[in-house]
């Protein structure tokens, strides 16, 4: 397995633990910007994350009813950012 494989591993396994509810929204950015350093990946990657990562953010500080997003459609993005990162 590859560094990057390794590492967006790690990442899914951050995710999954945030979905299942065993991770904090707060833990869970942290330790994705914290594993987005070692990745080797175009900057679009690093960009289309950071926009996710701000907009699950934003879903945590305001109230769902009023976030034009919700955390689960974020998560769900966050998923497939993955898939896409995985074969890059």
């Amino acid at each position: 397995m590859g560094a990057n494989q390794t590492t967006l591993a790690a990442m899914r396994q951050a995710l999954d633990a945030h979905v299942a509810g065993q991770l904090p929204v707060g833990e869970l950015i942290a330790q994705w910007r914290a594993s987005a350093a070692s990745l080797t990946l175009p900057p679009v990657f690093g960009q289309a994350m950071e926009e996710l990562l701000r907009r699950m953010e934003m879903s945590a500080v305001f109230a769902q009813d009023s976030c034009s997003f919700s955390s689960t459609a974020v998560t769900d993005q966050l998923g497939k950012w993955l898939e896409k990162a995985g074969k890059a």
